[in-house]
């Protein structure tokens, strides 16, 4: 939806399916906020209800007016007095006239209970309550309305007799007795309705990339590609999807963006003469671990000579990616000058590449990198391969990937599509690029779910090049959510 400014001439464009999903993935988040409001919010209420609660008790007496007519009076005559008593007797028992003569029996300077008085129409029958905090007092207000009335309704409509109906004597109960379970559904409504608000706030807030556009509007870094989303499986990911290729249409259409984000990457790199390719986002879990691994066998299928080295030092997880393989010599060994580096790397023929990993975290990393060991490393792989693939940290949360940048030739930034915020992103990049000489390159719109309409982004043409194409290709390809 756009909204067009006249006065500036900008358009404001409101992604109402983002929000939407926003709101669903904030339903989803926050859907306990729902049921914990709306306790506490009941809870308040009928806490707030029960302390500030006064029990009032009411006395009521019902009974029909006579007046004392004369024998000469006429039917219409006795009609018009009738009509004059049914609107004058509320205002007699509520004046003040008889307040005060009640207050004088009573001895009490003022009288502090509540008198009210109706009648059903048409008719000489009345009800008088009296409502009071104490329900002897109701009571005995309520006989003495009965006994004075009389005397000042004489100079108003003349003589008048009472003759009761029923009466409720002191009253036992509460009049207005607290309705714990109306309070509770109201206060749970309203703590419900709060929760939802601050969901709403929440998919308004919530920025983050949805389509290519919005990188645009962030960023003016290259878009490489899009990576479908990929269900995992409990199997070795990277054996698991080279079968799935074969039958799984969704694994085939990952592999052939793979190979399109290559080609795209091949261009810029010959340009530039990049070799050293350092891959990084901007929290854990965004898939640029998997991405490093695919994109580095997509490169080896070039008959050139490719190593993937694993420098998330502090979340090393390329091993676990990897078939097992005989060897003991890690990264780690080397960077700590125990082990030589040829000692270290392992090759893997069905990929096609070299791999050179930590076989667990590194507490002392920033140390080791500030030694400048990384460098003398990438420097002695130079001289071997044609590419080096870097597996960096999270680059907005970790320092790592800074010092790491500055020996890369360029950086590409994986984002998964709606997980990190805007924010995040943009304070990574910044990282990078005020911190190093290397350029970011491109960027990698990952684990892509859903696609605004218009974008054409869809998997039904891959049907067309079938096992075939995969066949020809040969390669194998890790799903999308190992980081």
């Amino acid at each position: 939806m756009n909204y067009n400014d006249a006065a500036f001439g900008e358009v404001y464009t409101i992604d109402l399916s983002g929000i939407g999903r926003n709101f669903l993935r904030g339903l989803k988040k926050l859907f306990w906020l729902i049921p914990l409001l709306a306790v506490s919010v009941a809870m308040l209420v009928c806490v707030y209800a029960r302390e500030k609660y006064s029990p009032r008790y009411t006395a009521a007496v019902t009974f029909t007016v006579n007046l004392d007519l004369a024998s000469d009076g006429s039917i219409y005559e006795d009609s018009m007095r009738a009509s004059q008593l049914s609107a004058t007797f509320p205002y007699i028992v509520t004046s003040s006239i008889l307040k005060n003569i009640i207050a004088e029996e009573l001895g009490i300077n003022e009288l502090s209970e509540q008198i009210t008085a109706d009648n059903v129409k048409d008719t000489n029958l009345f009800t008088i309550r009296v409502s009071s905090d104490n329900p002897t007092r109701a009571y005995e207000v309520l006989q003495s309305v009965i006994k004075n009335y009389p005397k000042v309704a004489e100079t108003v409509v003349g003589t008048t007799h009472l003759n009761m109906i029923e009466e409720s004597g002191i009253p036992a109960f509460p009049s207005n007795p607290v309705d714990y379970r109306r309070l509770i559904g109201s206060g749970a409504a309203i703590g419900a309705a709060i929760a939802l608000f601050f969901i709403v706030v929440y998919a308004f807030a919530r920025k983050t990339i949805h389509k290519p556009d919005d990188l645009i509007q962030i960023t003016n870094v290259k878009l490489l590609g899009l990576l479908p989303h990929l269900r995992e499986r409990k199997k070795n990911i990277i054996g698991d999807v080279r079968k799935r290729a074969q039958t799984d249409r969704m694994a085939l259409g990952y592999m052939d963006d793979m190979y399109k984000i290559r080609t795209r990457l091949n261009k810029i790199m010959g340009y530039s003469e990049i070799r050293t390719l350092l891959i990084t986002s901007a929290i854990p879990a965004e898939g640029k671990s998997t991405f490093a691994f695919n994109l580095a066998t997509a490169m080896a299928e070039l008959d050139r000579k490719v190593i993937l080295v694993d420098c998330d030092f502090r979340r090393p997880s390329i091993m676990k990616m990897l078939p097992y393989s005989a060897g003991t010599v890690c990264l780690n060994d080397v960077l700590k000058e125990k082990e030589k580096l040829t000692d270290a790397i392992r090759y893997y023929d069905e990929y096609k590449i070299a791999v050179l990993a930590c076989s667990k975290p590194l507490e002392e990393s920033s140390e080791i990198l500030g030694k400048r060991a990384i460098g003398s490393i990438l420097e002695q792989l130079k001289e071997e391969y044609d590419y080096i693939i870097l597996d960096s940290a999270p680059s907005a949360v970790i320092s790592d990937t800074i010092e790491l940048a500055k020996y890369a030739d360029g950086v590409i930034y994986v984002i998964r599509q709606d997980y990190s915020r805007v924010r995040q992103i943009q304070q990574g990049m910044e990282h990078i690029v005020e911190s190093s000489r290397a350029e970011i390159i491109g960027c990698v719109l990952n684990n892509v779910r859903h696609m605004p309409a218009g974008y054409g982004y869809g998997y039904g043409y891959y049907g067309r090049y079938g096992r075939k194409s995969y066949n020809r290709k040969n390669t194998g390809i890790a799903a999308n959510q190992v980081d």
